[in-house]
């Protein structure tokens, strides 16, 4: 069941509809059964390490002048802290907003009316994607989570501070 509603941060219109969480590809990505149809999630507002070998790896690491190891082990635990809040099987509502260049639906997911975006940057082990609009309100969020040293902000603070800038 479809529900149309206005984000007032985007203002733009979404969608939001029930899904089943089929599979975890990062902190960021992840793939759900909606409508009986496998669907790539590009989750909006937030830019987890990478953890996969590649350009992005290579281009993220060299702006933020960190090495690609160090980014790695922080998107493997990035990747951990999205596994241990989607469950396979988890129902979750997702708002999509639209697809992207490589056909993933960008959208925000919810849990138990828990908003993963905000949760996984509160719980330090994701930067704010800045590239794209998003709720300002997430600045304090971040804040909190690096002053208090949470998170991927407690394992390595430097290479979180560089990557997030």
């Amino acid at each position: 069941m479809r529900n149309l509603f206005l984000l007032p941060t985007l203002l733009t219109l979404s969608f939001a509809t029930e899904a089943i969480v089929t599979h975890v590809t990062d902190g960021d990505t992840l793939h759900v059964n909606m409508n009986g149809k496998d669907e790539k999630i590009r989750i909006l507002y937030i830019d987890t390490p990478e953890k996969y070998g590649g350009s992005k790896l290579n281009k993220d690491a060299k702006n933020a002048g960190i090495s690609t190891k160090d980014e790695q082990e922080l998107g493997k635990l990035s990747t951990g802290y999205a596994m241990r809040f989607f469950k396979i099987g988890d129902m979750v509502t997702i708002n999509t907003f639209k697809n992207d260049r490589y056909g993933r639906i960008l959208a925000t997911v919810k849990k138990n009316n828990i908003d993963y975006s905000i949760q996984i940057i509160k719980d330090g082990y994701s930067c704010i994607y800045k590239k794209a609009k998003y709720p300002k309100e997430l600045d304090n969020v971040l804040l909190n989570a690096k002053n208090s040293k949470i998170g991927l902000w407690g394992v390595k603070f430097d290479v979180m501070n560089k990557l997030c800038q």
